[in-house]
Parts: structure tokens; sequence; C-alpha cells
């Protein structure tokens, strides 16, 4: 996992996707960090038509004391920064594909077209998935597994598509609140 407190977050995250806000604005832009001569990009990959039109084609980010703003290079304007997550796509996973991630640290999967969350829970011991977790305040339903083939044995219909492996989520982190810098 990226802890966005850390000096290095950038350097860890470069080349990795993000799902991010700016503007204040409740439609989630995604894109890939990108590191060059120094200043950390967004390259921008996907948002609904009027983002796409505010944000441009990329983003230099920059600390702005507790918080992040992001600036677009051919313009000038400059929006606050909201990072959501920081993952890698996967397509179509198995349970390998968790798995390997899941070696690496990585206990977070999203399935941001349904709405699907798979995560790891270290003290059960167990993997849960919450199916069509509409927002923060309302959830899904919730499946417990005791292992990655059994959840993806008995949820085939739900873990086909473009997953997200978590390496970053502002939803962890906010728990406790979270200070950029």
């Amino acid at each position: 996992m990226l802890d966005i407190k850390e000096k290095d977050f950038f350097e860890k995250a470069d080349g990795k996707s993000v799902d991010f806000y700016i503007e204040d604005d409740m439609f989630e832009l995604e894109g890939r960090f990108d590191i060059r001569d120094g200043e950390v990009y967004i390259c921008v990959v996907d948002a609904v038509e009027h983002m796409l039109k505010i944000s441009g084609n990329e983003l230099i980010v920059k600390p702005n004391y507790d918080r992040f703003t992001a600036t677009r290079p051919d313009t000038g304007k400059t929006f606050d920064l909201e990072i959501n997550r920081v993952f890698i796509p996967l397509i179509d996973p198995s349970a390998s594909d968790f798995k390997e991630e899941f070696n690496k640290g990585i206990t977070q999967f999203f399935n941001k077209p349904d709405d699907t969350l798979v995560w790891y829970d270290e003290d059960k011991k167990k993997w849960f998935m919450e199916v069509n977790k509409i927002n923060m305040y309302s959830t899904g339903d919730v499946h417990e597994f005791d292992t990655l083939d059994e959840l993806f044995e008995k949820s085939q219909q739900y873990t086909k598509g473009k997953w997200q492996c978590i390496y970053f989520s502002a939803e962890v982190e906010e728990e406790g609140g979270y200070f950029y810098g």
C-alpha cells in the first residue's frame, strides 16, 4: 500500500493509475501518474465530457499547505485536487492475479463499474466481497470467504470486468484523518 503522508508517495505512484476529483465536482476523473523532470503529472485518460473540458489532457500536481493542487500546463488554471484511489488495472482477473498482488501487500480490489469491493481482513483471516456498494454511507451485500479461490468460484458473476488493484484509497486513510505533505 502507498501512504499519502510519505514524501516518496508520488515516486512510488509513478506509472500507476489514479481516480481523482477537481473543482469540488462530484464527477471522478481517471488518469495516470507520470513524473517528468522532477514534476508530477496526471495524464487524464477518462472522465465525463464536461470534466475533460475543464481538466484538459494533463495536470501538474503540487503540494499546497496540507492539500494538493492540479494545474493545466496549457492554460495555467489551478484546481484543488483530491486523490481518491491509486491503483493498477486488472481486466478479468483470476484468483491467482489477486494472490500475486496480495503477496505484494495489496489487500483491496475494486470493480468500479458495478461498485464491488474485495478486501482481506487480517484479524479474521478471511476475504470479503461487498457487492454493489453505493457510497460510503450505503453498503451492499457482504459475503465472506476463506480463500480467494473460494471467492472466485462462488462469485463468478461479479469477478469479471475491469478491476482496480488498490495501492492507496482515501476512504481507508480518512478514518483517522490524513495530512498531505
